[in-house]
């Protein structure tokens, strides 16, 4: 089966699954693949893993002009883009009862910022590439803390949540309007990257993440869920208090 997209764009592309699914969209047969993330010294090593003719961009997702000057590189270096995957993400463990400490204030607005507006204005900025493509997808790395939050991250799972939200009411856009751009939602269970050191047992690998999702991709699904997390769905209908229970504790 030949791959649907070619000209993809991954935030958050410098480690974990962002880079392992980079790597998986090039051996699927992506021609021109585009990473972009905060640390370039990560996007360099990036660069080598995955080859001289990945395009890398230095970007904070979060930060307006990046993101202005982020779309301007892919319209330049491709004349368009087919595959958006919004993948960057952050989680603080916060104890809200602690107060409004420093950290506390300053973190609520990062992760607003980076896990659901960011993708969510990069998304309006780049739908004009996608619309003049043939096909095209926005795909939303989501998280099953998104059904069944952990206590540690209330704003990482409430974010999880409103992407969702906002992934299936902009497929409905899409599908009344007739448009060749699918939304799709990745529901992810723990993966085993930076962002989990420490946390968590019976983690997955990002490489395998990142096959399922692009058999998604491959297959037109517009819900891919990944690991555990397939079991997810069925279980929040028959007994809601179950993945609730083990997932509090994270």
């Amino acid at each position: 089966m030949t791959f649907p997209y070619d000209r993809a764009l991954v935030t958050g592309g410098s480690g974990g699954v962002g880079l392992a699914l980079a790597a998986e969209l090039l051996r699927r047969g992506c021609t021109r693949v585009a990473l972009c993330g905060r640390d370039p010294d990560r996007l360099a090593r990036a660069r080598r893993v995955l080859g001289t003719d990945v395009l890398t961009v230095r970007c904070d997702v979060a930060a307006p002009d990046d993101r202005s000057r982020l779309v301007a590189v892919l319209q330049r270096e491709w004349g368009g883009l087919d595959l958006l995957v919004n993948n960057a993400a952050i989680q603080q463990e916060i104890d809200h009862l602690a107060g409004p400490t420093r950290r506390a204030l300053q973190s609520v607005p990062e992760e607003i910022g980076t896990n659901l507006t960011a993708p969510v204005l990069l998304t309006l900025q780049t739908l004009p590439m996608l619309l003049a493509a043939d096909r095209a997808a926005v795909v939303n790395i989501g998280s099953g803390l998104a059904l069944a939050p952990k206590r540690a991250a209330p704003v990482y799972c409430a974010t999880k949540a409103a992407l969702s939200t906002y992934t299936r009411a902009l497929r409905y856009q899409l599908q009344d309007a007739g448009s060749r751009v699918r939304a799709v939602e990745v529901v992810l269970p723990l993966i085993d990257t930076d962002m989990t050191r420490g946390r968590g047992s019976r983690k997955i690998s990002p490489e395998s993440a990142a096959r399922t999702i692009a058999d998604g991709l491959a297959g037109g699904r517009s819900e891919i869920y990944v690991g555990r997390a397939r079991l997810l769905p069925f279980l929040m209908r028959i007994a809601p208090s179950v993945p609730r229970r083990m997932l509090r504790a994270g």
